[in-house]
């Protein structure tokens, strides 16, 4: 047998983050144990996270503790009716995650389970200690834990209820090394002993072995079938001085293996991509080569490890297969039929076997001509069911109702005897004149001849014309004042967009403007006087000349719908020329009228009266308008 390691596990660290934040701090992810499965593998951190990975689909899950910022110790992971999956944690508390399968794609969907989710059960309050060993019965049903304070702990899951009880079964005092169980047996490997309990009325407890070990030490021991009979069971456990005791089920010893001097000869050594330098390896302290925990392996083997190296052995030849010696540590190892996966350090995991992992294709298999039956053969047995069964019309009654039963139905079995076999119509293809005539285009094009330049127009990036337009009052009304909002336009919109303002808002809008203009050009109370010389006005209801409308420029004021004509009075001086009357000459509203004034406007004695007042808001700027 010749194991070595074919590969680096690539896909699964691609996947796995490197780091982990808790609130504002940033931790490094560290691998601490690991446990596999023949499609699964399982592996804790230090973070309270267990990384589940799919071997098949590459997909990678994070199964969460309750207190993620708990190191996980150790793993055990079966595959029952659902993935069962159980990790302790430093802290004393057990998580178990009950991860549903996916089933076949051919299975019928009557026999399909409801899509489940990933349930999660937690044991807490029984262990004080970190949890050093799991084990699971094989249903699923049942778990056994340990810790370092050597208390033995039984979970009871009830699927059904979604409850576990937990109730503790042994104390023995010194840390569990390692726990296996088969038919209501359960074998406990202590640092000090091994010891079997048996399920019966109460747990009845017997040592493997008379005599104790002389020291304390990481030893380990499992139940090993040797044949397909139940009854054929014996129990391995390592001793000191690289022993194996081979024991009954009810923990007498029957033989001892002595591996220590098979293992001062030359061994065949695992070959590995990188293994650890020689310098590198000189550096290492030495230790003392002893087994640890027993792992089966294929069928007849055992797998054991301690002090950084991995032993494959054969107890019934008492032989020695394989050594694994150039790693730079191991922290964990899993054993799933013929594979060995060694976690050497903190982001570190060898997978050695004989033969290179699988590779999975997830695509479906292409259809050959095995698959289809001859379609002559089809024929006849779609013609033959056709024959044997009745054919229902498939046309409603309110049909038949409406045409009054003039459309024929068959119902018979007649009619499809004798009608005509269907064949498949001829594709249209073009004529031959049409393609003709596309191949000469396209030679006459590849005929011409080209510049080497191609000249090309650039196309600026249009901007996008948005039509702002913010139609609000110019004035709205807030204690009794006025605050003046500008309307802005862009110039697309200049003398397109209408205004939507109300009359009397625009109406007070001009009236509030006009005041400002008057507080700004210093005009006060304006009176006009006038010679007193008798001037009639002229009132024309014609259109006036340009010469005319160009002098004619006077400011009317409106009264009850009517165009007054202000006259001056002999006392006054005003802007305009002298205006003979004193009376008003009014005009009905909606009348065109001209006015003829002359054009001796006497500006020497033009005078105005300077009544402004002064007022913050004609000094303050917030009442100019920019436009």
């Amino acid at each position: 047998m010749i194991l070595r390691e074919w590969a680096p596990l690539a896909d699964l660290f691609n996947r796995l983050p490197s780091k982990a934040q808790s609130g504002i701090f940033t931790y490094d992810i560290k691998l601490t144990c690991v446990d596999v499965l023949t499609d699964f593998i399982a592996l804790g951190t230090n973070f309270g996270l267990v990384y589940w990975y799919n071997r098949r689909t590459k997909d990678l899950q994070k199964l969460r503790c309750e207190n993620t910022s708990i190191p996980v110790t150790t793993l055990k992971v079966i595959s029952t009716v659902d993935y069962m999956v159980a990790c302790g944690n430093q802290d004393g508390s057990i998580s178990i995650f009950q991860v549903p399968k996916s089933h076949h794609e051919s299975l019928p969907e009557n026999l399909r389970p409801k899509n489940k989710q990933i349930e999660r059960y937690t044991v807490s309050d029984l262990h004080s200690a970190p949890i050093t060993a799991l084990q699971w019965t094989k249903n699923g049903m049942k778990l056994f834990s340990g810790d370092k304070l050597g208390h033995i702990v039984l979970t009871e899951i009830d699927f059904y209820m979604h409850l576990c009880k937990s109730i503790e079964i042994l104390n023995e005092s010194y840390e569990v090394v390692q726990l296996s169980y088969h038919h209501q047996n359960l074998l406990v490997s202590t640092m000090y002993r091994s010891i079997v309990c048996k399920k019966e009325n109460k747990w009845k407890v017997s040592q493997v072995g008379k005599k104790d070990r002389k020291a304390l030490g990481n030893f380990g021991g499992i139940f090993h079938q040797n044949s397909l009979r139940s009854n054929d069971v014996v129990l391995y456990c390592t001793r000191p001085g690289l022993r194996i005791w081979v024991s009954d089920i009810e923990g007498c010893v029957q033989q001892t293996l002595l591996f220590k001097d098979i293992l001062n000869q030359r061994s065949s050594e695992a070959q590995l991509i990188n293994p650890v330098s020689k310098s590198l390896r000189k550096l290492l302290p030495q230790k003392e080569a002893s087994f640890g925990v027993v792992l089966p392996f294929q069928d007849h083997l055992l797998v054991t490890y301690n002090n950084d190296v991995v032993y494959v052995l054969n107890p019934k030849e008492l032989t020695v297969d394989a050594m694994i010696s150039n790693l730079r540590g191991v922290l964990g190892v899993a054993v799933c039929k013929d594979e060995i996966f060694i976690l050497e350090g903190e982001r570190s995991l060898i997978r050695i076997s004989e033969n290179p992992e699988p590779i999975y294709d997830m695509t479906p298999p292409i259809p050959t001509a095995s698959n289809f039956r001859p379609i002559s053969t089809s024929i006849k047995d779609l013609t033959h069911k056709i024959q044997t069964s009745s054919i229902i019309s498939a046309i409603p009654p309110f049909i038949e109702m409406t045409f009054g039963g003039d459309l024929n139905i068959h119902t018979d079995s007649t009619s499809v005897i004798n009608a005509e076999e269907a064949t498949e119509s001829p594709r249209r293809r073009p004529k031959p004149n049409e393609s003709y005539k596309k191949l000469q285009i396209y030679d006459k094009i590849s005929n011409q001849n080209f510049d080497d330049d191609i000249l090309y127009k650039t196309r600026r990036p249009k901007k996008a014309q948005s039509v702002a337009s913010w139609s609000s009052n110019s004035s709205d009304e807030h204690d009794g004042g006025h605050v003046s909002k500008p309307t802005i336009m862009t110039e697309s919109t200049v003398n397109i967009l209408p205004d939507l303002r109300s009359p009397e808002s625009i109406k007070n809008d001009i009236e509030s403007k006009e005041k400002l203009l008057a507080d700004v050009l210093c005009f006060g109370t304006v009176e006009m006087s006038a010679e007193p010389e008798n001037v009639q006005l002229e009132i024309s209801t014609k259109s006036c000349s340009s010469n005319e409308s160009s002098n004619a420029s006077f400011k009317s004021e409106s009264y009850d719908n009517r165009i007054v004509t202000p006259v001056a009075t002999n006392s006054e001086v005003g802007y305009g020329p002298p205006l003979p009357s004193s009376n008003y000459t009014s005009v009905e509203a909606g009348v065109p009228a001209c006015v003829k004034i002359p054009n001796d406007w006497q500006l020497q004695n033009v005078s105005t009266k300077q009544e402004r007042k002064i007022t913050e808001s004609s000094i303050s700027d917030s009442d100019w308008e920019i436009i």
